[in-house]
């Protein structure tokens, strides 16, 4: 897996010398709360990026204000005309673990590797159909097999007046980190809006109203980016 980082480490650094955007954000949440799964609390999350020729290569992470855990990802992204393929490395440590970014021992790691597609039908119907598996990573069930943790996701946004808005709604197939077997996971409406601040300046401001089913739990995010 060691290879892995380095590979990725490379790409960064040729998409970044010839890079046609660079950009640089961060979110302040609430709450975080990924594919219906209660992640965290209040956070900051940042992210740093470039896209180059349909590629886009960006690291993201995740820090909470109260507590010790932690997340860094590494991402590529590649898209072609409606399609998109990804691939994802995921690395979590909460504030009981000690911090070992460079542990790449299957059943103690904290990295997960992941490959998806997602694919939009058009621009007049801009539903989309994502699927995303982890093939690495401390990944597995109680019998020790791999998990093969896998999550599909419909996705479609509309715009009312001044607000963007989209419904999502997202599955597991079979047992996995999501799920004890088949179950829909996710269920969220969001909202995006840019609050006027001057004549020349909005703060992008959104909320996100998430269901899950499976848990029974509910969630309401509030969040601004910057």
């Amino acid at each position: 897996m060691k290879r892995h980082i380095v590979l990725i480490a490379i790409l960064f650094y040729a998409a970044f010398a010839q890079a046609q955007e660079v950009f640089v954000n961060a979110d302040f949440v609430s709450s975080y709360i990924w594919r219906g799964i209660d992640s965290g609390n209040a956070s900051v999350q940042p992210s740093l990026g470039l896209n180059w020729k349909g590629l886009t290569v960006y690291a993201w992470g995740s820090t909470e204000f109260r507590e010790k855990n932690n997340e860094i990802d590494l991402s590529l992204e590649y898209e072609y005309k409606n399609l998109t393929l990804y691939f994802n490395n995921y690395f979590t440590q909460t504030e009981d673990e000690p911090f070992k970014y460079f542990n790449y021992s299957s059943h103690s790691t904290g990295h997960t590797f992941e490959i998806g597609a997602g694919y939009m039908f058009s621009e007049k119907f801009p539903l989309s159909v994502s699927w995303y598996t982890t093939f690495a990573g401390n990944d597995y069930r109680e019998n020790g097999k791999r998990a093969w943790s896998s999550y599909c996701e419909l996705s479609y946004p509309f715009n009312v007046k001044d607000v963007n808005l989209s419904i999502e709604a997202g599955f597991t197939p079979w047992e996995s980190f999501y799920s004890n077997k088949f179950n829909v996971v996710n269920v969220g409406l969001s909202a995006t809006k840019g609050l006027k601040i001057t004549s020349n300046f909005s703060l992008p401001i959104f909320g996100k109203l998430i269901a899950n089913p499976y848990e029974e739990q509910v969630y309401f995010v509030f969040g601004i980016t910057l």
